[in-house]
């Protein structure tokens, strides 16, 4: 079942007004993480299909919705993928969200674009790109009735994780305007923190990142993310000793070899467990449900 919505289009921003199709073919297969948070069996994921607000992308964006059991309402949380697109990791993060209590949304900005990989040779989505396709899943979340439309998140991986810093941009939220502001969280694995916003952030941000990191290397986060906290940026950072990029990607350790350059990918047990914990807490500080007032008798 594909789930889509037409957000009411904004004058300065063309969309096309016709029906478009898209092809979908999204993998479902995910990989196990362990959690401690679901207590039930949660539904399986559903196809759904979104418009982002990125103006020069005339189509669907096609995603993966994983809701929770229950009757909600849900707080939402939108995840982007890396340079090489959507992986089994990701989907396995989506579905540990869902047993947590959360409405995970899974995009796809590779298949509109028909590109497999923007890896090095970069290309279109930018990460720009990919934070405008955040928006639009923002907009489409908050038109589920299940959803909670003040409290969702966002959680970029490597060039999602560089959109994701994007979208902790006060001025950038400001500039693409989606309706009903921007996200109350954002988090980023591994990203490139000189995309780290400047002028004011719109939200609390948390960056994940390992000591190792030779594609997203830390040293521009140990020197951006202080004088920014010394000026009371909502922003934490935690860097994991000897992690490399991608380290809470299940899988044997392996070097990538994209044009002529080398990458380090191993995975870290110990540092993705941490991850999920330190996520876990920081959505659930930021996302908690407003407690309900007490009027006078």
């Amino acid at each position: 079942m594909v789930r889509s919505v037409h957000p009411v289009i904004r004058r300065h921003r063309p969309r096309s007004h016709g029906a478009l199709g898209v092809c979908i073919a999204l993998c479902l297969a995910v990989s196990a993480i362990p959690t401690a948070a679901a207590t039930a069996p949660a539904p399986p994921g559903t196809l759904a299909a979104f418009r982002t607000l990125d103006p020069l992308l005339d189509g669907l964006v096609p995603a993966t919705l994983y809701r929770p059991a229950g009757v909600g309402p849900f707080p939402g949380v939108v995840l982007l993928h890396g340079c090489g697109g959507l992986g089994a990791s990701i989907y396995a993060w989506g579905r540990w969200l869902q047993g947590a209590g959360y409405e995970a949304l899974v995009v796809n900005s590779m298949a509109p674009r028909s590109v497999k990989s923007v890896c090095v040779v970069g290309g279109h989505p930018t990460d720009r790109d990919q934070a405008l396709d955040a928006f639009g899943a923002l907009e489409y979340l908050r038109t589920l009735p299940e959803i909670d439309p003040h409290r969702a998140a966002v959680i970029g991986w490597s060039h999602g994780g560089g959109a994701a810093l994007e979208i902790a941009g006060a001025a950038f939220v400001a500039s693409a305007l989606p309706a009903g502001g921007g996200f109350q969280a954002v988090i980023a694995f591994y990203p490139a923190c000189t995309l780290l916003p400047r002028r004011g952030f719109s939200a609390p941000t948390l960056i994940l990142i390992g000591s190792e990191d030779d594609w997203s290397p830390p040293q521009s986060c140990e020197a951006g993310v202080p004088p920014l906290q010394t000026a009371g940026a909502p922003l934490e950072w935690h860097l994991y000793p000897n992690a490399t990029h991608a380290f809470d990607t299940p899988g044997s350790s392996r070097v990538l070899h994209i044009s002529g350059r080398s990458f380090t990918l191993r995975y870290d047990a110990q540092a993705a467990a941490d991850a999920h914990t330190r996520v876990a807490a920081f959505l659930a500080q930021h996302l908690a449900a407003p407690r309900p007032t007490r009027t006078a008798p």
